[in-house]
């Protein structure tokens, strides 16, 4: 089965628009299908049947009180009485030679001469004749066609269910038997209607638009010579191995997400590339996708947006490995800020006029009861480790060699200023404060400029496993998952992070969607970085997590004991094994594998065989 491809509904909009009365698109199709009778007149709700046609055909948008209007006319978008005001006097004046109908009478027929005085009406009035291929087109955008429909079947259907007349289909359309374009007319999926509209122009009713980074592409900068990477709308997961810029996409689609580089920008490896280099983004959002191409500027050492940079209202939260954090917010780019950068050290201290710190922050919303203290304590007990508790708050604290009061952890076996926490503890408490704090703020600003709080964050995370135990590295990312429901009821998280970690990947078995999360893995193929989607797979036990394609080690052991194995394996393969070589591979086995390592089932037998006692 397949739909109309949202380009081909594009096209049919644009060839009604050049072209198409509104009077022919809606109310001669509505009094068509039902099959208005020519020459007399009938009881008729004639608004009621316009109506249940803009209902049907030109409801766009479920959220918005307009319907789209893709005929010619001033406006794309009408209101819902438009069948009773704008087209009953288009009816009973601009066409009233068209239709027979007493004034006060709910009655109504078409003339005899009805395709003639249409057509010189038509004509009088310079529009065109309706394109009929584009007209089938929308009137059927939204169904499901078996595989060998073809564009002559659709215009042979739309000509059957509306009781097209030779006569009509001669004078009042024009024939097209092709889409001239090189779009494919069907694709497998439903298109998104709300998005063609939203791409001619957004309802007078509609919030500003909103939406996600869907996809980034680079030529001849970074790593590889290509990359494309297409983000999950809700999960993202980047893994491979060090040096091979997982780091550097997430700094890659920061900067495309926001406009801003959180650390140094990035420049091309190679000077003969520096005229070559493109970073290509798609941003996806209410009103379709949107793509934005930069090349890098040699001279300036910048990299200059060849299209319009496209705004898609989010908040924005990227944790960096280093403890550095970066937020941006449509908010504060309306008061003159772009994004606001945070050294570790600014995270827990302050940074003049913009934060105090988690310190001091912690304490104020804690004494005051401000209202981010408990969504704080909310994030934290759901980032909250399995092997320590909950990260529960204790009373503040001075501390011998500083005078603030210091925000204290409350932990099984005692209380813990903040600043006395594991490396792990203190990393989780950063993600939660810059969290909270960045949504705070945003409620803040859109409260005093009068508009409505966004309803996506997106949150990045490098090395999301950094400094954690495996107890946490099992719970962290579904926690995370989880961080958008507190912080707002209608709060769509997309989150991306790197990872090598196989717990991180285990944890995700039960929570991964195919139809909203995306795995990737950076390999070394040839001498040249490859970026590949992987489908994700349930491996069970960690080990086989690590041998996994995804992370791809040959073996879940110490190199030395894999390096056994492969030379034993080697001797396994043989047709007639030498009892030396077999009793020097045991003894090296011996010293690196466990007496129940599943692998001596496999060797014994060999040995055995070839009169080796072990």
């Amino acid at each position: 089965m397949k739909y109309f491809s949202e380009e081909a509904i594009s096209w049919a909009i644009g060839e009604l628009k050049a072209t198409t009365h509104p009077f022919l698109g809606i109310t001669f199709l509505a009094c068509k299908e039902r099959t208005l009778p020519v020459g007399k007149t009938t009881p008729v709700r004639l608004d009621s049947w316009r109506s249940e046609h803009l209902l049907h055909h030109h409801r766009l948008d479920p959220n918005s009180e307009f319907f789209f209007q893709p005929f010619r006319g001033a406006k794309n978008w009408v209101r819902r009485d438009y069948a009773s005001t704008g087209l009953q006097a288009v009816n009973t004046q601009t066409f009233e030679k068209v239709l027979l109908h007493t004034r006060g009478k709910p009655e109504w027929g078409f003339a005899n001469d009805y395709v003639g005085q249409a057509n010189a009406r038509i004509q009088e009035l310079r529009y065109g004749r309706v394109p009929l291929a584009a007209i089938a087109i929308w009137m059927s955008k939204g169904e499901q066609w078996q595989e060998w429909t073809t564009l002559s079947d659709l215009i042979a259907e739309f000509v059957r269910q509306y009781n097209i007349t030779a006569k009509e289909r001669r004078e009042l359309f024009s024939e097209q038997d092709t889409v001239d374009s090189d779009f494919p007319l069907f694709r497998p999926n439903k298109p998104d209607q709300k998005a063609v509209a939203y791409s001619v122009e957004p309802p007078p009713d509609a919030r500003e638009p909103e939406g996600t980074l869907s996809a980034i592409r680079m030529e001849r900068v970074g790593p590889a010579d290509e990359l494309r990477l297409d983000l999950g709308e809700r999960l993202t997961v980047l893994t491979g191995d060090n040096g091979l810029g997982k780091t550097f996409l997430l700094d890659v689609a920061w900067w495309a997400a926001t406009e801003g580089w959180a650390g140094r920008p990035a420049t091309p490896f190679r000077t003969k590339d520096l005229h070559e280099s493109l970073i290509e983004y798609e941003l996806r959002s209410d009103a379709g996708v949107k793509k934005c191409v930069s090349h890098f500027d040699a001279p300036t050492q910048s990299w200059i947006r060849q299209t319009e940079y496209p705004q898609v209202p989010s908040l924005y939260v990227y944790a960096r490995q280093d403890g550095a954090f970066s937020v941006a917010d449509d908010r504060l780019v309306r008061v003159g800020e772009a994004t606001i950068d945070f050294t570790a050290r600014q995270v827990w201290d302050g940074k003049r006029n913009k934060t105090g710190g988690l310190i001091r922050d912690w304490v104020t919303w804690q004494t005051t009861g401000a209202e981010g203290f408990p969504l704080l304590m909310e994030v934290l007990r759901c980032l909250s480790p399995s092997d320590l508790g909950l990260l529960e708050p204790g009373r503040p604290k001075r501390l011998p060699d500083d005078w603030r009061p210091m925000p204290v952890i409350r932990h099984s076996y005692g209380e813990v200023p903040i600043l006395d926490t594991s490396a792990g503890v203190r990393r989780i408490l950063a993600i939660a404060y810059v969290v909270v704090w960045s949504w705070q703020e945003h409620l803040w600003e859109s409260e005093r400029l009068g508009l409505e709080p966004v309803r996506r964050v997106v949150l990045l995370v490098d090395d999301i496993e950094a400094h954690l135990h495996p107890f946490w590295q099992r719970t962290i990312l579904p926690a995370i998952l989880k961080v958008g429901e507190l912080l707002h009821g209608d709060v769509e998280m997309q989150i991306v992070v790197s990872t090598h970690s196989p717990l991180v990947l285990a944890s995700l078995e039960t929570k991964f969607r195919s139809s909203t999360d995306s795995l990737y893995h950076l390999s070394l193929r040839d001498s040249k970085v490859v970026l590949e989607s992987k489908r994700f797979v349930k491996y069970g036990d960690v080990s086989s997590w690590l041998t996994s394609p995804v992370l791809g080690l040959r073996h879940a052991r110490s190199k030395e004991a894999e390096r056994a194995i492969e030379r034993a394996k080697r001797i396994q393969l043989t047709r007639k094994p030498e009892k030396s070589a077999v009793e020097e591979v045991s003894r090296e086995l011996m010293e690196v594998l466990p007496a129940d390592d599943p692998f001596w089932h496999r060797w014994t037998y060999l040995a055995e065989r070839v009169g080796v006692e072990l």
